[in-house]
């Protein structure tokens, strides 16, 4: 019959200079690979989010205030103001029209609390202007 192994598991007994080589060396291949790796630029367009049509750049140059995309699950983008003393908004919303030729609509709100609201109307317009010509703007 089979016969159990009762002795303990003892790894390969490495010197305490090898263990502290082995150990450098992995860390210093992680840092290699991490400064290596290209940078994430939150600012840029998300390829593959549906509503990451306009950056945070973009979107900012035209309210005059910087501001910061929040977590989205990809329809429904929601930037804010990152200043302290405005808090202004912008919501794009991405609508997948299922038609003969499937594509994406848009709309795009300026949520504007201390604002007139034509001001942020003609802000919204200019940020309509801004949607590539592969998407269509549903108006809102």
């Amino acid at each position: 019959m089979y016969q159990r192994n009762t002795e303990p598991f003892s790894g390969p007994n490495l010197s305490a200079s090898q263990q502290f080589i082995t150990i450098t060396a992995i860390i210093l291949a992680i840092l290699a690979v991490m400064a290596f790796s290209p940078r994430r630029d939150t600012s840029k367009v998300v390829p593959g989010i549906a509503c990451s049509v306009l950056s945070e750049a973009e979107i900012g140059a035209v309210i005059g205030t910087p501001v910061q995309l929040l977590p989205t699950t990809g329809n429904v983008c929601r930037y804010v103001a990152t200043s302290s003393e405005s808090e202004r908004s912008v919501i794009v919303v991405a609508h997948r029209v299922d038609a003969p030729q499937p594509h994406l609509t848009y709309s795009v709100a300026v949520v504007e609390p201390q604002r007139d609201p034509g001001t942020a109307e003609n802000e919204r317009a200019r940020l309509v202007a801004l949607v590539p010509r592969g998407g269509n703007l549903a108006q809102k």
